[in-house]
């Protein structure tokens, strides 16, 4: 599902699990490229994969 968000970047931070991982993942299933944000940069990781699995755009970056 496309809710107008083709074209645009969102950026999640606490994306590597719970509400954050899913706030990612619906952005990315709705058209948006996604950049994931973390400290745990293996499950931040996973959620690029899970993201791209789906045919989305995902890039990881590390915050501290």
């Amino acid at each position: 599902m496309n809710y107008g968000m083709a074209g645009k970047v969102a950026i999640v931070t606490g994306a590597s699990g719970g509400i954050g991982r899913a706030t990612a993942l619906a952005f990315a299933a709705s058209g948006a490229s996604v950049l994931v944000s973390d400290v745990q940069d293996e499950k931040g990781h996973e959620t690029v994969t899970l993201i791209e699995e789906q045919g989305g755009t995902a890039v990881f970056q590390r915050c501290n």
